[in-house]
């Protein structure tokens, strides 16, 4: 039988192959290194909202530490009793306080229209409150920066890490209020959402 040349020089080269692949003595030194490292810590950045009462300067974290929301009572100027057709001032205001890295901007709104109760006595729907946005707690008993805001806005600002905010109330008694309330209490809350930008 006749091979073809094509067909012996095609296995002249496969032997060739093989014996070249078995003549190389590689090492595998790259694939096989280890490289000891030491251990290192990873810290998740802490999220934090301050909340500052208007005079007192009563301060505490937005989230308690059991991750319930936190309630502050705000303290009211002038304090005490509130007249029919007088209003009375109240602020809080917010830090961002993270220690995340970089940019880390949030923005602080109200999260609705104010609550109010006041254990059936009608006093809550004598009460309008107004909330704006303001850049220091100090402004927020002056009665022209509520002018030409209406009852039911919902203000929002944005605060830069390491920077504040403020929110500013007003809670006035309507002058039609019955004397039949005198001595009456309300409640008030308002809810505050905070999201990272």
């Amino acid at each position: 039988m006749r091979s073809s040349p094509m067909l012996k020089a095609a296995g002249l080269v496969l032997a060739a192959v093989l014996l070249g692949l078995l003549a190389v003595q590689g090492s595998y030194a790259l694939w096989n290194t280890a490289v000891s490292a030491n251990a290192g810590t990873i810290q998740a950045a802490d999220f934090r909202v301050s909340l500052t009462d208007t005079s007192v300067n009563n301060t505490t974290d937005m989230t308690l530490p059991d991750g319930t929301a936190a309630a502050i009572a705000l303290t009211t100027t002038p304090a005490g009793t509130v007249l029919p057709g007088q209003a009375t001032y109240a602020g809080v205001r917010l830090g961002n306080v993270t220690n995340a890295g970089g940019d880390f901007t949030i923005q602080a709104a109200l999260g609705s229209t104010p609550g109010k109760t006041d254990a059936g006595s009608g006093l809550a729907g004598y009460l309008t409150v107004k909330a704006v946005a303001a850049a220091a707690l100090d402004q927020c008993s002056s009665a022209a920066l509520y002018a030409s805001a209406p009852p039911a806005d919902l203000p929002a600002m944005t605060i830069a890490k390491g920077a504040t905010g403020v929110f500013c109330f007003q809670v006035a008694l309507n002058a039609a209020t019955p004397a039949a309330l005198a001595g009456s209490t309300a409640a008030i809350t308002l809810p505050i959402v905070v999201t990272q930008q």
